[in-house]
C-alpha cells in the first residue's frame, strides 16, 4: 500500500477477505479460506488460522470465539494479519455488556478489557509465533493489520501492541480497518500515533458501531476515512486527520446512527489486477 489511504487495497483486497472470514463455510472448514485468498491475491502463502474461545465468563461459552489469520502477499511484499468480525449473538451481547470494563495497556493507556482479552487469547494461542516465523522468513516485508467490526477492534489493539512490544518496526507497519468500535480511553489514543504512525479506520455513513459507548469515555483514534454515501463504485470519501473530527462521522446526529450502515462497500468481490490501478485519491 502507498503511504496514504488507497481505496484499491481496501475495497478489492481486504474487505472481501474480511467478509469471507465470517462466512459459514470458512467457520466450519478453515481450509476454505485459502480458496478465498486465491481469488484476491496472485502470489501468496497461507501461514495460519487461529480460532479460540474468547469468552470472559466462567464457564466459557463455546459459541463465543475469535479468529486471527496470517498470510503473505508476495506481490505486495506484505505479511497480512487479519481478525474476524462478530459471528454470533451471544458474542455480540457480551461485547456490549462488558464494555465498561477496562485494563491497562502495556507501556501506558487504558483499553477495553473484553477486546484486549480476546486479542491476547488468540495471540498467545499461536498467532504470535506464526507472525514471528513469517517475519523471520520475509524480513523485508511490511506488516498489514486489518479487520472489520470486531476484527477492526482487535486490529486496533494488535497493531499498537506489536509495536509496543517490539515485535515489528512501527515504521514498517500499516493498520487499516473497517467499522471498528472504540477500544481505548484518551490516554491510549494519545499514544497511538507514536505506536502506529500509519493508521486509517474506515467508517460508513451512519454506522453506529464506531460510535458505541461514548458515554464510557472511549474515543476513536485518527485517521478516519468517512464515506457519507452507499460506498458504491466511485463514491467519494473524506479524510479527517484529527481525533474525533467534526468534519467526518462525528458530524452526524446520534439519532441517525444505525446498524444498517455497518456494511462496507456495496460490491465486495475480489478483483485481481495484473497491474494494480494507479493509487486513488478521493474524487
Amino acid at each position: 500500500m502507498p503511504n496514504y489511504y488507497d481505496e484499491y487495497y481496501a475495497h478489492w483486497k481486504l474487505v472481501p477477505i474480511s467478509y469471507a472470514l465470517e462466512s459459514n463455510e470458512v467457520q466450519s472448514n478453515s481450509s476454505v479460506f485459502i480458496n478465498y485468498l486465491n481469488g484476491c491475491f496472485f502470489n501468496h502463502t497461507f501461514i495460519t488460522y487461529v480460532d479460540q474461545v474468547c469468552d470472559l465468563k466462567t464457564p466459557a461459552n463455546p459459541d463465543i470465539t475469535c479468529v486471527g489469520t496470517i498470510w503473505v502477499s508476495h506481490d505486495d511484499q506484505a505479511i497480512i494479519l487479519m481478525f474476524r468480525g462478530t459471528t454470533t449473538n451471544p458474542e455480540l451481547y457480551e461485547e456490549e455488556g462488558d464494555y465498561n470494563l477496562t485494563v491497562p495497556f502495556p507501556g501506558g493507556g487504558t483499553v477495553q478489557k473484553w477486546y484486549y482479552n480476546a486479542f491476547t487469547i488468540i495471540w498467545n494461542a499461536g498467532l504470535r509465533d506464526a507472525l514471528l516465523t513469517a517475519k523471520n522468513t520475509y524480513p523485508s516485508y511490511e506488516l498489514w493489520v486489518t479487520g472489520l467490526s470486531l476484527g477492526g477492534g482487535l486490529s486496533s489493539l494488535a497493531a499498537p501492541y506489536i509495536s509496543q512490544m517490539g515485535y515489528f518496526d512501527k515504521n514498517n507497519m500499516k493498520l487499516l480497518n473497517f467499522g471498528a468500535m472504540r477500544v481505548g480511553k484518551p490516554d491510549f489514543v494519545a499514544r497511538f500515533p507514536s505506536l502506529v504512525p500509519w493508521a486509517y479506520r474506515v467508517v460508513h455513513r451512519y454506522d453506529i458501531v464506531p460510535h458505541w459507548f461514548q458515554d464510557f469515555g472511549f474515543i476513536n483514534y485518527a485517521k478516519e476515512i468517512w464515506y457519507n454515501n452507499t460506498m458504491d463504485n466511485g463514491d467519494p470519501w473524506i479524510e479527517c486527520d484529527q481525533v474525533e473530527s467534526l468534519q467526518c462521522s462525528d458530524s452526524v446526529n446520534s439519532s441517525l446512527y444505525t446498524f444498517n450502515d455497518h456494511q462496507y462497500f456495496k460490491h465486495r468481490s475480489c478483483v485481481k489486477f495484473t497491474t494494480p490501478p494507479p493509487p486513488t485519491t478521493s474524487p
